[in-house]
């Protein structure tokens, strides 16, 4: 059994459970001291049990996009040294901050994932999702570092860049997303090249795949693939650990997680710079406590759909809100559109009413030029156009 903190990710549910409630209970005393949103809404609200959180006030992503950059932080600026961000609802950022201590505990949550993955610290792990103010590299970098693994962080602006790095640099764990690692395999069938000529032996990617896309992969890379599940505004990774079942276990002893209304809902229970209580994370889930054959005590979550208008393409988040913004800039403002991802790529679907256009095809062509360029300029993707009747498009 690959386990990396074992007493903590094996832990008896009672003694967990206790764990839980000390730590919640230091955590109302920190919000209400540090976090003015917080002290009001808690006032002398007192827990005697797990079962009494959902007394508590529930966090929102748009309370915590009002409170950007720095309003929910529980500790001065000074004492918060890491900094990332993500989108929140509508494309607002959010702002992510970290203390010292919040990446001494990254590092070791992340590496409960690769340790799960059959990541050791032998192994040369190639990390290719992006860089920048994301987390997710970082949080990748900070557990392989953890494991004493060698790393090779990597911005993925290349697939022909990517493979010759997995070559010459002979990394045997391949950290990335399914868009790009389907770009690699496709890359290597399309060059004859032999995917046991790397020596890659596990893929990890940053999100969950069905199953027959795991096999294609698989095929296609000539390697074990992995997957992980975390939520971008708590932890990610960090959040679970996918065991060699193929379940996903909440790390319980760093995250309170409940099901509300369908909706996963998670309370930080170590984190200092960012403590949410509560947070809705606008995620269907299911929680399930049945035992695995993995020896972990966490309970098993099965995310499904998301439950807001945020679209994954090409694996970067993006919302409904960022597209309108978009097309504001251009004579199609205020029309009613669809999106469309597939493997083959992104169609933006756009409402033609008479009137808005000249009925002239350079009209249309010079329109659908700009949409696709103010796709590309504002949120980096490049996306086919077409114009449609108004009943096959309703208001997205």
């Amino acid at each position: 059994m690959n386990v990396f903190d074992r007493p903590y990710e094996t832990m008896p549910r009672a003694d967990r459970e206790q764990l839980q409630l000390e730590r919640l209970q230091a955590l109302l005393a920190r919000l209400r001291r540090n976090v003015r949103r917080y002290r009001e809404l808690l006032g002398e609200t007192r827990l005697a049990s797990l079962k009494d959180i959902t007394q508590l006030p529930m966090t929102t992503p748009e309370e915590l996009a009002d409170a950007f950059p720095y309003g929910m932080f529980a500790l001065p600026l000074r004492e918060v040294i890491r900094l990332h961000s993500t989108l929140g609802p509508a494309g607002r950022p959010l702002v992510i901050g970290h203390s010292a201590n919040d990446l001494a505990h990254w590092s070791r949550l992340a590496a409960r994932q690769l340790i799960a993955a059959g990541v050791t610290a032998h192994d040369v792990i190639q990390i290719s999702v992006g860089l920048g103010t994301l987390g997710s590299a970082a949080g990748f970098t900070l557990g392989a570092e953890r494991i004493e693994a060698s790393v090779i962080p990597e911005d993925p602006v290349h697939i022909d860049y990517q493979l010759a790095m997995l070559r010459n640099y002979r990394a045997t764990v391949l950290v990335t997303t399914p868009t790009n690692a389907h770009a690699i395999a496709r890359r290597l069938e399309q060059r004859r090249i032999d995917p046991q000529s790397l020596h890659l032996r596990v893929v990890l990617l940053t999100r969950p795949i069905p199953p027959a896309e795991r096999e294609t992969l698989s095929a296609g890379l000539f390697a074990s693939i992995r997957c992980h599940f975390g939520i971008p505004e708590i932890l990610d990774p960090g959040f679970s650990v996918e065991c060699s079942a193929g379940h996903f276990h909440v790390n319980e002893d760093e995250f309170l997680p409940e099901i509300v209304d369908g909706e996963l809902v998670v309370t930080t229970l170590a984190r200092e710079a960012l403590p949410l209580l509560r947070f809705r994370a606008r995620q269907a889930a299911e929680l399930s406590e049945e035992s695995c054959s993995c020896g972990r005590t966490g309970r098993i979550i099965r995310p499904g759909r998301r439950l807001d208008d945020r679209l994954l393409i090409n694996d970067i988040p993006l919302y409904a809100a960022q597209f309108a913004e978009a097309l504001a800039e251009t004579h199609a403002a205020g029309r009613s559109f669809r999106v469309e991802c597939d493997e083959r790529g992104v169609v933006v679907s756009v409402e033609v009413t008479d009137g808005l256009f000249h009925d002239t095809m350079r009209d249309l062509a010079e329109l659908k030029s700009r949409i696709q360029s103010e796709l590309h300029i504002r949120l980096g993707i490049d996306a086919a156009v077409r114009f449609v009747a108004p009943p096959s498009t309703p208001p997205s």
